[in-house]
């Protein structure tokens, strides 16, 4: 089984000078265009000089945005899915991924080499094929890959196509160096982090303010060795499902009077400065949801989210009766579902063996199922309401992130019904324009 390989496959040309140019310009009389003509006819070595001096200066004491002008590609193959997740994190990395879906047994999986060296490495193997086989035998009988993938591991490969900034591939590495990530998870940000150095060094040096932890816009963390405050919460909620835990209403900037000639005018005439005011309408909720599922959520940028530590989930799994297991409706009805319960707590059982065993946390993680049951913490604000809600209500969407949403979008119709009109599938904000290549015909049947 190869192991991953990262390709820089674009960047912005000139990355450095670029940002450096920007910066420049800020101070300066001079256009950044001309800045960087006067820049360009340096010898070499003081150009860098200079570059290094201006980002020191710029970059280096906390000015985020220096490092936000450039761009960097990446193409990433055969990472596990635990890397992938710990990628889409950061708001303001985008990515385009191979869905897993297309996963494949001939693929196969990876296995740390604290793992493949230890006298339980013979019975994760086969744990883990296991699950592959399990996976090829439902879809070959007709259960939808999407929901047979439930029980793939967090060490499947896949692979992603990633772009980012400077500023956000810092972020990303600064976070990935953090106790309870994957040790492949690391290596992987580590790897981007190289080659986008390679193109500009001082873009991703440590000048001091660059690599506070203040200075990123803060992600959830699903790595974190425990998330104190959301374990808290979801105790104190009797671990239910789905929690709506409040939203401004009429205390809001906006009074619920006013909210419906908002929203006729972002939906109807597409009116930008509606829909900028509808973000000032919040609404907030916990939702458990398997790690599939969560991987559809977190990439849904425009949410803000906090997850509960992966850690934290399984050590809940292990002492519930139910083992924190998320079954898709096509498994349970099927004469899969027996063993589907069995495989999902013998993962379970087999991270806690190697544990047992001297194995790292951050290292046996990769043997959990996507099956394995989270909290998500989701704020949505009108403009999601709108759009986000919009995208996974749609019939073509994974049907737990359809089901959730679903749940959100009658809290707002109760609540708020002026938006809650318009929290449906994208074919009725659209004015019955469907933008999927199959027409299910919603908007027909409820008379939009």
């Amino acid at each position: 089984m190869s192991e991953f390989t990262v390709s820089l496959i674009g960047c912005t040309e000139n990355p450095q000078t670029l940002s450096v140019v920007g910066a420049l310009g800020c101070f300066e009389e001079k256009s950044s265009a001309q800045l960087l003509e006067e820049l360009s006819r340096l010898p070499e070595d003081q150009r860098l000089k200079k570059e290094k001096a201006v980002l020191k200066n710029s970059f280096g004491r906390g000015h985020g945005s220096v490092g936000d002008q450039n761009c960097f590609i990446f193409s990433i193959e055969n990472l596990p899915r635990a890397a992938t997740l710990q990628l889409c994190l950061p708001e303001y990395l985008g990515h385009l991924q191979q869905s897993l879906r297309r996963a494949k047994a001939s693929r196969g999986f990876y296995l740390p080499e604290t793992i493949k060296n230890s006298k339980l490495a013979a019975e994760a193997e086969k744990t883990l094929l296991q699950s592959f086989d399990l996976y090829e035998k439902m879809v070959q009988t007709g259960i939808p890959s999407e929901d047979a993938r439930f029980l793939l591991p967090l060490y499947t490969k896949t692979n992603i196509q990633t772009a980012g900034n400077a500023r956000e591939l810092c972020h990303l590495w600064q976070m990935s160096n953090r106790d309870g990530v994957p040790s492949v998870v690391k290596a992987v940000a580590g790897e981007m982090f190289s080659l986008a150095k390679e193109k500009a060094p001082y873009l991703f040096e440590d000048f001091g303010f660059n690599y506070e932890t203040l200075a990123w816009y803060p992600s959830a963390q699903l790595f974190a060795l425990t998330n104190a405050s959301l374990k808290r919460l979801i105790r104190l909620l009797q671990n239910k499902p789905f929690i709506f835990l409040g939203w401004i209403g009429k205390n809001s900037v906006f009074p619920t009077s006013m909210v419906s000639e908002m929203v006729t005018e972002a939906v109807t005439k597409k009116n930008e400065v509606e829909l900028a005011n509808l973000k000032h309408i919040h609404f907030e909720f916990l939702s458990s949801m398997s790690l599939a599922c969560f991987h559809q959520a977190i990439r849904q940028r425009t949410w803000d989210q906090s997850v509960e530590s992966i850690y934290d989930a399984i050590d809940m799994a292990l002492g519930s009766e139910d083992r924190r297991m998320v079954i898709p409706p096509s498994i349970k009805k099927s004469d899969f579902a027996s063993i589907y319960q069995c495989l999902h707590a013998k993962m379970l059982d087999l991270y806690a063996e190697l544990i047992a065993n001297g194995i790292p946390k951050s290292e046996a993680i990769g043997v959990i199922p996507h099956s394995l049951r989270i909290y998500d913490l989701i704020h949505v604000n009108g403009w999601n309401a709108l759009h986000s809600i919009g995208k996974r209500a749609c019939i073509q969407a994974q049907w737990e992130i359809r089901k959730i949403v679903w749940q959100i979008a009658k809290i707002i119709k109760k609540k708020l019904p002026s938006l809650g009109q318009w929290t449906e599938p994208q074919c009725v904000t659209y004015g019955g324009k469907c933008p999927e290549i199959k027409d299910c015909g919603y908007y027909k049947k409820i008379g939009r």
